[in-house]
């Protein structure tokens, strides 16, 4: 039981976290209605590789999801924003 995750990308978040005072920083934010494109995707790319401070960067993706738990959404698509760890991010977003 969760929350799935159909793996296409409609849209990438790049922020810092500080867990000693809770606070996010967005530096990143882009959304689309349909699935970025390379471009696009290159275009967040280019943009973490040219942050001089890389600790503490946190990434997410909008994406389309199913939740099989108990809600108004149960098993239909609806759209959030889900984690996503580095390696993941520079697998998909380097191109």
């Amino acid at each position: 039981m969760g929350i799935y995750s159909n793996g296409i990308i409609f849209g990438v978040r790049i922020y810092n976290f500080n867990e000693k005072t809770d606070f996010s920083n967005i530096l990143f934010e882009k959304t689309y209605k349909e699935p970025m494109s390379d471009e696009q995707k290159a275009e967040a790319y280019s943009f973490y590789c040219e942050l001089h401070d890389k600790d503490q960067i946190v990434f997410t993706i909008y994406t389309e999801c199913t939740t099989t738990h108990d809600l108004p959404h149960k098993n239909k698509p609806m759209m959030m924003w889900h984690p996503l760890p580095l390696n993941q991010f520079l697998d998909h977003f380097d191109i």
